[in-house]
């Protein structure tokens, strides 16, 4: 008799397993983001010109059990200041900055109603483009940690979001904290 009423306790555990519904998934647990970004940031030195400013850029990831891992590409226009003209005559130059990032980003998705927040750590190459006119230009390679915040909206298959982030150059003499901000439209699948 008691053999009997544990295998009917496990035969209903069993049934009331089977029977909950969830929400299919062609790819399990797995979530894979592309998106497209635009932003700024502010200046790396504190003299000018300014080698952030706007940028664009794209990034892609995969999320798994909630930890996300991705690629991610940024390339700031930057700006340009006049030089001074030492020639009588001479049309005055102009000397810029422009810089590029590219790496891996790391992070993990808390999900909250409506909007999903990652907090996460980007590490990767960071080249700083000198040009001058009349002269050769320069390129200084340095690594970048960038951490920071991404909200993500989603709606089906797109999803909007926006970041926040620090970017420190470490090796690069000179540097200083820069706030970078983006938004970003992709889509997941």
């Amino acid at each position: 008799m008691k053999s009997t009423s544990i295998f009917f306790v496990i035969a209903a555990a069993c049934l009331g397993t089977l029977s909950v519904t969830r929400n299919a998934s062609a790819l399990g647990p797995v979530d894979i983001e592309v998106a497209a970004k635009v932003g700024g940031g502010s200046r790396t030195t504190s003299g000018s010109p300014d080698a952030l400013g706007f940028g664009f850029g794209a990034r892609a990831g995969v999320s798994f059990f909630g930890f996300y891992g991705g690629l991610s590409f940024m390339d700031y226009l930057g700006a340009s200041t006049p030089t001074a003209v030492f020639a009588a005559g001479a049309q005055p130059g102009k000397y810029s900055l422009k810089s590029v990032l590219y790496g891996v980003e790391a992070g993990y998705n808390i999900g909250v109603p409506f909007v999903t927040l990652r907090p996460q750590l980007g590490v990767g190459n960071y080249t700083l483009t000198a040009s001058s006119t009349g002269a050769a230009s320069s390129s200084t390679n340095n690594i970048y940690l960038e951490p920071g915040v991404t909200g993500l909206l989603s709606f089906g298959l797109w999803l909007v979001g926006a970041d926040a982030n620090i970017l420190l150059l470490p090796g690069l003499s000179g540097s200083q904290a820069a706030f970078t901000g983006h938004g970003q439209v992709g889509v997941t699948f």
